[in-house]
């Protein structure tokens, strides 16, 4: 959870440099890109803000209104993130784009952009750094093959969230460079106005992307293939155990598991003894995996 939070501080601090930086620049230019950049690190900027608030409010502990905590906060505000991505920032970007086909005037001043777009894309690049350096710690410890796995299968919201935006941003720089470049070389505003809508496209696109993922962690998403193995594994080799009969996880959180198991006890056991085997069973589950914070076993007895 720190190192999230520090990825989403690095974040939010670059995203706010940045639209500064790009509104002063539009202001002088008028360029559509310009502008389209700052609508989305102004996106950005609020949405770290709201990845922030998730997390502290994720933070609280369970209480009678919430008995397993509120750890799905996370995984509302990250969707909040996404809709504001492709509502705000994308839609604008799109909207402004296709006002500025057809007008003539290029603009002046472009190595004022030039000169914003390449500090934004420093920042950028530092906060994306810092957002793929979490998600491979992650991948080492969940066992993601790659970064598209990570995505598809990572239950820290935060986490994604934040490189996926900074992943984005970077590229919408290059879109960014390359309008306004060739509008600079040809003195021909149309490609200003490209560069200003492909950047609308792309926030929509990857924004639509980061909502699915996100309605899933809502809905509710079990561990993966491999800690479930793990874990009836770790059950199976418990003394008094037979085997494992059914097991359900749920992600409360990044960071918080329901685990129930129902497993089939060896005959004969007396009461004590099945008390003790089915606190093994539930140290089992905690060493497996850490972040089981709620353990249910049910003992079933093997039939003589």
């Amino acid at each position: 959870m720190a190192s999230t939070k520090r990825v989403v501080v690095a974040a939010l601090i670059a995203n706010f440099l940045i639209a500064i930086a790009k509104f002063a620049a539009w202001s002088i230019t008028g360029s559509s890109s310009m502008l389209s950049e700052a609508y989305h690190s102004v996106s950005d900027t609020g949405n770290q803000v709201l990845l922030l608030l998730g997390m502290r409010l994720g933070s609280n502990g369970a209480s009678r209104e919430h008995p397993f905590g509120r750890g799905k906060e996370q995984y509302f505000f990250a969707f909040v993130v996404s809709v504001i991505l492709f509502g705000v920032a994308g839609y604008a970007s799109l909207r402004h784009g296709y006002h500025k086909f057809g007008v003539e005037s290029a603009g002046t001043n472009f190595t004022v952009n030039y000169v914003v777009l390449s500090a934004a894309f420093a920042f950028e690049a530092w906060a994306l750094k810092n957002a793929y350096a979490g998600v491979r710690r992650e991948m080492t410890e969940k066992g993601f093959g790659s970064i598209v796995e990570a995505f598809r299968k990572s239950k820290d919201a935060p986490l994604i969230t934040a490189l996926t935006e900074d992943a984005v941003a970077l590229a919408g720089i290059i879109v960014a460079f390359a309008g306004i470049g060739l509008t600079d070389l040809t003195g021909n505003n149309v490609y200003d106005a490209i560069g200003s809508v492909l950047i609308g496209v792309l926030l929509m696109g990857f924004a639509l992307a980061l909502a699915w993922e996100n309605r899933g962690l809502i809905v509710g998403e079990g561990v993966t293939k491999g800690e479930r193995r793990e874990l009836i594994d770790g059950v199976e080799t418990t003394d008094g155990v037979v085997s494992v009969v059914d097991l359900r996880t749920l992600h409360m959180g990044p960071d918080s598991v329901l685990v129930a198991v129902e497993a089939e006890f060896e005959a004969g056991m007396a009461t004590e003894e099945l008390k003790q085997a089915t606190d093994s069973v539930e140290k089992a589950v905690k060493d497996t995996l850490p972040e089981a914070d709620s353990i249910y076993v049910e003992a079933q007895e093997t039939r003589s």
